[in-house]
């Protein structure tokens, strides 16, 4: 049946099966929807995103053409209205990125190819990220070295707040040094922006690429007064924007050493489109965030001069990807892009 011609006949939620047992933390579910003979899938998903697509979103897409990405993404946000950002944009983002798979399959290509109509690229650089590293430990110097001799094009540890500022800018350039390259640090929220200012003022010169998140909320006014001190941070976000009108406000006036959005997280690949746009028209570097790895992977495949290297998370990517049949893994410090039609993602189920 040709794309043109397909509608979605059904959306499921099944839970997915690992090679292993299941840890705290692990996605259970996959989306998976059906047309024209064929099966497209994203996974493995959270229990709740995966319980708003169950309860409303699948029945909200039977019927739609599969090929019309962006109408069924304005239709599918029309159902979840004020709940839209976080939960909302991360369900609407799994159905999405499991159409974008079928519509692939349906054409027997990879997304990438049906993402941009110029030369895709064969292989996506990938940086390496390590976040349930605690880098005080006595063990971090060996693994920071073991990761950073694998080829990454840079690598990223989290340095969350609970010291003074002098020892956290201390231990973010002692990172620095055992990487043998200026590190990304992750503050997954936890920091304030006075902590923030203090850090910048310590922080040995080119250790940091940027401290990602470090405030509570992406607040468009305290990062641009953050941006604004004398010992500006460079800082990066993007996990938590939650519409393209955010996006434009955050970059426009908060400038971001760069934008680490997640796929799925910001509605899928039809929203992620638009956020790379933005960020290319404001000149800010992307490094799409890891969480949705190989969608990711997709996007930056099908547009190379926009986005930079994907993060690779070296803990969680791996038993993420134990529901899947094939295994993806970076050689060298980039992944390979699958030639498998959709986005080469199949899961395991029971």
């Amino acid at each position: 049946m040709p794309t043109g011609d397909a509608v979605i006949e059904r959306v499921d939620v099944l839970p997915v099966a690992t090679l292993g047992p299941y840890e705290e933390g692990d996605s259970r579910h996959a989306v998976l929807v059906r047309a024209g003979g064929a099966v497209g899938c994203f996974g493995p998903l959270d229990d709740l995103p995966a319980a708003v697509v169950a309860a409303r979103l699948g029945r909200a897409a039977t019927g739609w053409p599969v090929a019309d990405h962006e109408g069924l993404v304005r239709h599918l946000f029309a159902q979840l209205g004020a709940h839209r950002p976080g939960l909302g944009s991360w369900a609407v983002g799994a159905v999405d990125c499991a159409v974008w798979d079928l519509h692939g399959v349906l054409e027997d290509a990879p997304v990438a190819a049906l993402l941009s109509p110029g030369a895709m690229a064969g292989r996506v650089a990938v940086y390496a990220s390590w976040l349930s590293l605690d880098l005080r430990t006595a063990e971090a110097a060996q693994a920071v070295r073991r990761v950073a001799g694998q080829g990454f094009a840079f690598t990223k540890w989290s340095l969350r707040a609970g010291e003074s500022s002098r020892s956290m800018a201390a231990l973010a350039g002692q990172a620095a040094v055992w990487a043998g390259h200026p590190v990304a640090v992750d503050a997954l929220g936890t920091w304030d922006a006075a902590l923030s200012r203090a850090v910048a003022r310590a922080l040995p010169a080119g250790a940091v690429r940027w401290v990602e998140d470090p405030l509570p909320e992406t607040d468009c006014e305290e990062y641009r007064a953050l941006r604004q001190t004398g010992s500006p941070l460079p800082v990066a976000f993007g996990e938590r924007v939650a519409s393209t009108a955010q996006a434009h406000r955050l970059l426009a006036r908060c400038r971001p050493a760069a934008f680490t959005f997640d796929v799925a997280w910001c509605g899928g690949l039809t929203e992620a489109v638009r956020l790379l746009s933005l960020a290319r028209a404001h000149a800010v570097p992307v490094h799409l965030h890891g969480r949705s790895f190989l969608p990711a992977v997709h996007l930056a495949a099908a547009f190379p001069g926009s986005a930079g290297a994907v993060e690779y998370q070296v803990v969680w990517e791996p038993r993420r990807q134990r529901a899947l049949t094939h295994i993806y893994q970076p050689q060298s410090g980039h992944i390979a892009l699958s030639d498998r039609p959709g986005l080469g993602l199949t899961v395991r189920l029971p």
